[in-house]
């Protein structure tokens, strides 16, 4: 009898993988024709990356890349300078707590506030807050508005009111729930640096190479799904297939589809997951085409601004090898949670909105050489306290060999989807062998 893993984005496949790899029989449905999910890679006039645009390896991580023959593509030295958009201006972004109190980021109440949320104890209770609540509570508004909500835009394209501490940074909400200063709390959470970096060819390398040694069924959707005794059976175009266990590794609302008439409280649960929907845009230009490029990663717009933009990231500073020599290659984020209107814009509109920006901030002069738009309406989940919910609602099924490995329980990002499909196969392979 074998799994069966509905859905070939990065989380199912992995566990895909590693279910494999301890002998068990394994197959993936996927409704698509391609594998990856949010995952791919343009090779255009340059290499562009219209969904997740970097992977944070750490040594466990890198030596699963090298058993795949996959080979790690390292940032250009000095690439990690972060800035972020006040009053119209870009200024560099500090790196960490003790730069923000001995810089001129912050003024000296709000650095007064920094210090003494860093010196004060936690309290379970305070795990439980949104980013917003909890950074406004512990650090005051100042460092909300300048730090906090550019980071959620940023990087979650959320907005912080809404986004759970314990779904978005689950460190720094366990460091916050101890009785401890929250700075020994996070030193206690410390672990391991993760590197940035990209691969040979695009991210998109990897679940590619990941599905080459799998069983994948492409064009393949899973229309109803029943329990049958001890087992599963589920329907494709090619007739009832029967599994002993399932793992929904698909988009929310498609597995809310599927378990609706098993368990309406977890499908309802599923339906209600929000996502902020997202235009991705490759912009290359030619590399004097800038009056003021921007050194290093790239910049994060807080929501104040009034920018069409989340922020831009500077590829070609990071990765020169993506674009042709004396070229640049920036890549724009538009719309976000708090702002999905944006999306409604016609391709052209959007492009002349983003255009006016870069001219703007960056002093761009004439036309891109190239750009490339991706429109995902559902591009990244949103962490917030349903996800506790549905842990307690998915509990029981997977005594019953139903499990959920997606990228909207547990962490959306790549190397959270990839640890999260490893960790499930272990568990699955070990009831399988009879000593769970």
């Amino acid at each position: 009898m074998m799994i069966a893993i509905i859905g070939a984005g990065v989380s199912g496949l992995s566990c895909a993988w590693w279910l494999q790899r301890q002998g068990v029989a394994v197959r993936v449905f996927e409704a698509a024709e391609r594998v990856g999910g949010k995952v791919s890679t343009l090779a255009a006039d340059a290499l562009c990356e219209q969904g997740p645009n970097m992977l944070l390896l750490d040594e466990e991580l890198q030596q699963w890349l090298a058993e795949l023959g996959l080979s790690p593509l390292w940032p250009e030295q000095g690439s990690g300078l972060r800035h972020v958009l006040r009053s119209g201006r870009y200024r560099p972004l500090p790196s960490g707590p003790w730069q923000l109190l001995a810089g001129s980021f912050l003024s000296w109440p709000a650095k007064w506030a920094l210090l003494r949320g860093l010196l004060r104890p936690g309290s379970p209770k305070e795990a439980e807050a949104s980013l917003a609540e909890f950074c406004r509570r512990r650090f005051g508004q100042e460092v909300l508005d300048k730090l906090l909500d550019p980071l959620a835009g940023g990087v979650f394209a959320g907005d912080p009111e809404e986004l759970a501490l314990e779904e978005t940074l689950p460190r720094l909400a366990r460091a916050a729930a101890q009785p401890l200063p929250l700075w020994r709390g996070l030193w206690r959470q410390r672990t391991a640096r993760a590197r940035m970096c990209t691969l040979q060819g695009g991210l998109q390398q990897l679940p590619q190479r990941l599905a080459r040694d799998l069983d994948v069924r492409l064009g393949a959707p899973v229309t109803a799904l029943r329990r049958d005794g001890e087992s599963w059976r589920l329907r494709t175009r090619e007739g009832w297939t029967r599994a002993e266990r399932v793992v929904l590794a698909l988009p929310a609302d498609a597995a809310a589809e599927l378990l609706h008439p098993l368990a309406p409280e977890m499908a309802d649960i599923c339906r209600r997951i929000p996502y902020a929907p997202l235009a991705v845009v490759s912009t290359l230009l030619d590399g004097e085409a800038m009056d003021r490029p921007l050194p290093g990663y790239g910049a994060l717009h807080p929501s104040g601004e009034g920018a069409l933009t989340l922020g831009h990231l500077t590829v070609s500073n990071i990765y020169p090898h993506v674009c042709p020599a004396g070229t640049r290659l920036v890549t724009s984020f538009i719309g976000g949670r708090r702002h999905p209107e944006s999306l409604e814009s016609s391709d052209a509109a959007l492009l002349d909105g983003l255009n006016a920006e870069l001219e703007r901030l960056f002093g761009m002069r004439g036309k891109p050489l190239a750009q490339y738009l991706a429109r995902w309406p559902q591009a990244l989940p949103q962490g917030t306290g349903l996800q506790r919910r549905l842990r307690g609602a998915a509990a029981p099924w997977s005594g019953r060999g139903l499990h959920l490995c997606a990228n909207w329980l547990d962490g959306a990002s790549l190397p959270d989807c990839l640890g999260k499909g490893r960790r499930l196969a272990k568990q699955l392979a070990a009831r399988a062998s009879g000593f769970a």
